[in-house]
């Protein structure tokens, strides 16, 4: 399902911001008790639920009712899981019905994205979505960016494009963030950089080393810093190529509260899954989609 990647790193990374990690990956389980949505799965579900809304009755998003939509759905959602974890100034904003973005570059913007990239109905669209996503509260360039360059991301996947191809596409539209490096340059626990500079070309880079969801969202929240969000991006691209296995899902869909449940159920039914249709050669390894499902429905 179409939004549950960020919803499943987010949930496995939410009791370890804080507290790092200390094994390897491959032990993290899932889900450890005391598990939670944080702020991520709330704001992803917003932005879910203003595309829900601004749907058209024969297809596709009406960009106008989006753009009014997603800043009253941001607010609503957050102040109804007021607990969430926000940052301060997202706070204050979410308390003010009148209150104008606040200029944010923060990895807020990318860590709610991904329901633009299933709702578009084009590469182009999918940015555009990202960016009026970003606009209520991360209307800095880098703020929309980093929205723009996690859906394009997302998008990516959808296509089935390979490892290199990837990388080629970034260098070409969103080197203005950071270079990707492989995860092995890192030393964990890496430090809490909030930037959407500092988290999206590590959300990308733990997404194409791995296979599939789970192993991309073990690695993510392994690294440390900002975990939730590094694993919920990442989780998000990685659902790209395949979906959240079964037994994970059921997991996500039980710690999740009613309303974001209805919600991204609701946003499956109105957006169901369809992957792209590039013809673009796709033999140069990377994600696969049959490889993907294989390995994560064995956890």
């Amino acid at each position: 399902m179409a939004v549950f990647g960020a919803l499943t790193g987010d949930i496995l990374g939410s009791t370890f911001e804080f507290h790092p990690w200390r094994g390897g990956a491959d032990a993290l389980n899932f889900f450890p008790a005391g598990s939670f949505p944080t702020d991520d799965s709330v704001l992803t579900c917003a932005v879910a639920q203003a595309l829900i809304d601004a749907k058209r009755p024969g297809g596709g998003v009406d960009h106008a009712r989006f753009a009014r939509t997603v800043e009253v759905r941001l607010r609503e959602f957050a102040r109804a899981h007021a607990g969430a974890g926000y940052g301060g100034r997202f706070i204050r904003w979410m308390l003010m019905d009148d209150a104008p973005a606040y200029g944010s570059l923060g990895n807020g913007s990318a860590m709610r994205v991904s329901p633009c990239a299933w709702a578009a109905q084009s590469f182009d669209e999918a940015l555009e979505l990202a960016r009026l996503s970003a606009m209520p509260t991360h209307n800095h360039p880098e703020g929309v960016l980093g929205a723009q360059a996690a859906a394009a991301a997302v998008w990516w996947f959808r296509d089935g494009r390979s490892a290199a191809e990837v990388r080629g596409l970034w260098a070409e539209r969103f080197a203005g963030l950071g270079t990707l490096a492989p995860l092995s340059t890192l030393a964990p626990p890496i430090p809490n950089d909030v930037t959407c500079s500092g988290t999206v070309p590590i959300a990308l880079e733990a997404a194409l080393e791995s296979d599939g969801v789970l192993e991309t969202v073990r690695r993510a929240v392994a690294l440390g810093g900002d975990c939730d969000t590094i694993a919920a991006i990442a989780g998000a691209v990685a659902e790209g190529a395949a979906p959240v296995p079964d037994f994970v899902l059921s997991r996500v869909l039980a710690l999740l509260p009613e309303d974001l449940r209805q919600t991204a159920l609701a946003f499956e039914a109105a957006f169901p899954r369809a992957y792209c249709t590039s013809e673009t050669a796709r033999n140069e390894g990377g994600p696969r989609r049959e490889d993907t499902r294989r390995k994560d429905t064995h956890g």
